[in-house]
């Protein structure tokens, strides 16, 4: 669970196995991560729950939580298709985090601006919590992130994580002045190319349903949707009482 500057909403993740369900364990987990939002100041916990996972999201429905956005999953199959060729616009060049990691402080506004945009998002990262995430996290390998330079000055990033098997993409950021130019679009291609040669099966992805350019762009790389791992977001307050005798 996290809190950047403090937001309203603290993000919140909470798993229970199937086999241990409707036991109490759920219920006390929730509570538990209640207290700790409450104590962080936040009124409310956000977290995901699979789109096709019925259970999961009654169990929160019944306690007031809501839908208030959702990703749909795609997929691309690389051992399907050729790796593609980077093309960035006149002046722009394509490098990995691993040839310049002198510029990554410099993507930080890069990635707000990205963030500000999208449909759902209301909470902005620190520095160091988007560093955290965007960069040094274990899953986050330098030759898989990629910077679009004009020049010296940096206009584009895109993240990915090795899953083994598969890789995720995580955020694509191009700033807003640089949009509509093919930046986003040479991005990918070096993630997809970088994938394939590492020898991934897939590439997935999940934009939020109502960020349509970058849906768009995805559909025109050859993605597919992938409804399993498709996921809703849903809010809830964090001092919810829970009914008695509908423990999860």
């Amino acid at each position: 669970m996290s809190a950047p500057g403090r937001p309203a909403n603290a993000d919140a993740h909470l798993v229970v196995v199937p086999d241990a369900r409707r036991r109490g364990i759920g219920s006390a987990l929730l509570a538990d991560l209640s207290a700790h939002a409450r104590a962080a100041g936040n009124e409310t916990l956000q977290g995901e729950a699979r789109e096709d996972d019925a259970d999961s999201r009654n169990y929160l429905e019944r306690r007031g939580y809501r839908v208030v956005g959702g990703e749909k999953a795609v997929a691309l199959r690389l051992r399907e298709i050729d790796a593609p060729l980077p093309a960035p616009p006149p002046g722009v060049e394509i490098v990995s985090r691993a040839q310049r990691p002198d510029i990554v402080e410099a993507l930080y506004p890069i990635g707000l601006e990205a963030l500000e945009d999208i449909p759902g998002v209301d909470d902005v990262p620190t520095f160091a919590q988007w560093r955290a995430i965007d960069v040094d996290r274990p899953t986050r390998k330098p030759e898989l992130f990629f910077i679009a330079l004009a020049g010296d000055e940096p206009v584009g990033y895109a993240t990915m994580d090795d899953f083994g098997r598969d890789a995720h993409h995580g955020l694509t950021a191009v700033k807003r002045e640089w949009r509509r130019r093919g930046v986003a679009t040479a991005l990918k291609h070096a993630q997809i190319a970088a994938a394939k040669q590492a020898g991934f099966h897939r590439l997935v992805t999940g934009s939020e349903e109502r960020n349509t350019p970058m849906r768009n762009l995805n559909a025109k790389l050859g993605y597919r949707p992938e409804p399993s791992l498709s996921v809703v977001v849903l809010r809830g307050r964090a001092d919810v009482r829970l009914p008695h005798g509908d423990d999860c």
